[in-house]
């Protein structure tokens, strides 16, 4: 009996190893697949926001070292926007990587043609941006700083007062006796 169940056994296991090596192998393949595109997917983030970086650094940078000194003076023509914008794709040409240099071309063709429009919109994007405020305004008046310390305090207050309240309702109450 041992005998045959032991049979038995090994014919099922030589039967099912081809299958199980099978579906283990189709599984590492996938698996495999899927790193590898996961592994690209990154690669083409880190390319994507390689550039950005670089453009929106280029345009800041020569809008700052450039564009703005000729605002100021008045002297910003025509013919000073286009050596901005030159300015700008030099600096974005230095500061971008073979390898997304590459990718550019690969997936949008022209890299001349591709960064110029984006600086373009870059340009357009950091002209939208309205300056962070960086200081609170100043008050005017005392009557301001007196009406504001006034409501402060009445606030502080009211807040000790229900606090005070919530304390007295949380004491365990005694029972009159009857």
């Amino acid at each position: 009996m041992k005998e045959l169940l032991f049979q038995i056994l090994q014919a099922v296991i030589i039967a099912v190893i081809p299958i199980v090596s099978a579906y283990s192998i189709k599984w590492i393949k996938q698996a495999a697949e899927e790193a590898k595109a996961s592994a690209d997917s990154e690669k083409i983030q880190g390319y994507i926001t390689e550039i950005a970086n670089a453009i929106s650094d280029a345009v800041a940078a020569t809008s700052q070292t450039f564009v703005d000194e000729l605002k100021k003076n008045g002297t910003f023509t025509m013919e000073a926007q286009k050596e901005a914008a030159q300015k700008a794709l030099n600096a974005c040409l230095a500061s971008i990587s073979p390898a997304a240099t590459a990718f550019i071309q690969e997936t949008y063709g022209d890299l001349t043609e591709y960064l110029s429009n984006k600086i373009e919109a870059e340009v357009r994007k950091q002209k939208l941006e309205t300056p962070t405020m960086l200081a609170l305004p100043v008050m005017e008046s005392t009557e301001d700083t007196t009406a504001i310390a006034a409501s402060t305090a009445a606030a502080t207050a009211a807040t000790i007062a229900q606090t005070a309240i919530k304390q007295l309702d949380a004491e365990p109450k005694l029972h009159e006796q009857d």
